[in-house]
């Protein structure tokens, strides 16, 4: 079976990709919410989907080690480039998908996918598997994904994406997880830009055909954003 990969437009644009990073939840409230289940202080951390490594550098500054998994060459160029910049010995980069991690059985405290594979269908089993394989006894699992139901951000894909961002996106991801022993729970974050400019960036970015009509519907550069958040703890023993 060939595993799954999405190749995002943040591949291509990594000025662009870390100012979504850095406009995404600039509250932190999502590892509030986290962390507060699942403190990552002297843990082993898993970052599924890291991206350029944004999340997984800040992290590090707490865990014992982050193992941070990224299939896709042209972000783990930019993990690269950020390292070079912060060398980091507690960070290791696993060029490899979420259906195939080389760690070993209950290696890992805490675990996390922020937007990247667990899509919330029968097709990310695997991952799932693979996952839950890694958790220590007592390990947390998180899934981060977009709430399109609430919240402005949510309101535009919805609009942009409606095969993707369906009327029972929500229902049916919240079903799905649940059976397989998540938890679900509704995050109340914003999309804060900087200026008008950035905003553009990232909607055309996202939204290649249709950003100019957005943003002339956006007023502010701060939008509501509303997270999905699944959560799933292994057993002990």
């Amino acid at each position: 079976m060939k595993e799954r990969f999405y190749p995002y437009a943040g591949a291509m644009n990594p000025t662009v990709y870390e100012h979504l990073n850095n406009c995404t939840d600039p509250d932190q409230r999502l590892e509030v919410f986290m962390w507060e289940k699942a403190p990552i202080e002297g843990k082993q951390v898993l970052d599924i989907g890291a991206g350029s490594g944004f999340h997984a550098v800040r992290y590090v500054q707490k865990a014992e080690h982050v193992f941070a998994v990224e299939p896709d060459a042209r972000m783990l160029q930019q993990i690269y480039a950020r390292l070079c910049d912060n060398p980091l010995g507690n960070i290791s980069i696993l060029a490899t998908s979420a259906e195939s991690i080389p760690l070993l059985d209950g290696s890992i405290d805490v675990a996390y996918a922020r937007f990247a594979y667990f899509f919330g269908t029968k097709d990310c089993w695997r991952g799932l598997h693979e996952v839950k394989r890694l958790l220590s006894p007592g390990g947390h699992f998180f899934i981060i994904d977009t709430n399109p139901d609430q919240g402005q951000l949510g309101t535009i894909a919805r609009e942009v994406y409606p095969h993707v961002f369906h009327d029972r996106y929500r229902a049916e991801h919240s079903a799905f997880y649940q059976q397989h022993g998540f938890s679900h729970f509704d995050l109340q974050t914003v999309f804060r830009a900087p200026n008008r400019q950035v905003l553009e960036a990232y909607l055309r970015m996202d939204y290649p055909h249709k950003y100019t009509e957005l943003l002339d519907q956006i007023e502010s550069t701060e939008l509501s954003y509303n997270m999905s958040v699944y959560h799933f703890q292994k057993r002990n023993g």
